[in-house]
């Protein structure tokens, strides 16, 4: 026995899953060690589900609505029990059907996760409180940075200011923003004079920039252009070595 199940939300969008009940007709296409098994897909199509039995023929449907809260329960009860499948092939009102037709319709009352909707609520918050720090925190850190250019504790400061939002980066779990703090940190050191160590932490975020191009496009730009501020800062530093 074989039965299409049918399902058709608000928008008439259409998906269709078949029950094999290998029990009094085995299918013959579809062979399976256990003969007594139950067994759901998903398929495409509704030709897709037409095997040889039904080809030459009219499928014989019953349309029933049910709304979604109830749908979904429906669908995990066919994918896990074995007794809720053969309940439904066996049922008296499923003589002779081979399309059942559910017709998704707006619940009676709308269920809320309360619970969800709370820590979907805290991380949004978060998220919100953590992008006004950020902004905060890159303008301030813009403003030392400036001042790093005549003032070597203004270029400190602004490090430890991209260190603090290095953290962040790293609570929030996002590469791209440490990549971009560590190179507002490399700044900072270029300023402090410590050149080599700024060539090297460009070094490691340039080729993670060249393996994420296509994702962020501005921080490979990001790195050519401080490496050129790294290159001048060389050759000031080779221009005020003594000649022997």
């Amino acid at each position: 026995m074989e039965l299409i199940i049918c399902v058709s939300n608000y928008w008439q969008e259409r998906k269709f899953y078949r029950l094999y009940a290998a029990i009094e007709e085995p299918i013959q296409q579809r062979p399976s060690p256990d003969k007594s098994s139950y067994e759901i897909e998903v398929v495409p199509s509704l030709k897709s589900c037409k095997n040889a039995t039904y080809q030459h023929r009219i499928l014989r449907r019953r349309q029933v609505s049910i709304d979604g809260i109830q749908f979904f329960y429906l669908l995990k009860e066919l994918f896990h029990f074995q007794a809720f499948k053969r309940l439904l092939c066996t049922h008296p009102h499923m003589n002779d059907i081979h399309l059942l037709w559910l017709q998704i319709i707006p619940p009676a009352r709308d269920i809320i996760d309360w619970k969800w909707n709370h820590m979907l609520a805290r991380k949004l918050w978060e998220r919100i409180e953590t992008d006004y720090l950020m902004s905060w925190l890159s303008t301030l850190g813009g403003g030392y940075s400036a001042l790093g250019e005549q003032f070597s504790t203004c270029a400190e400061v602004a490090g430890k200011i991209s260190q603090k939002q290095l953290c962040i980066g790293i609570q929030l779990g996002d590469p791209f923003l440490q990549s971009r703090c560590l190179l507002y940190y490399s700044i900072s050191l270029i300023q402090v004079g410590r050149l080599r160590t700024a060539k090297y932490l460009i070094r490691k975020q340039y080729a993670f920039a060249l393996a994420n191009v296509e994702t962020d496009g501005r921080l490979l730009k990001m790195c050519e252009g401080i490496w050129m501020r790294l290159q001048y800062e060389y050759g000031l530093r080779f221009k005020k070595k003594p000649k022997l």
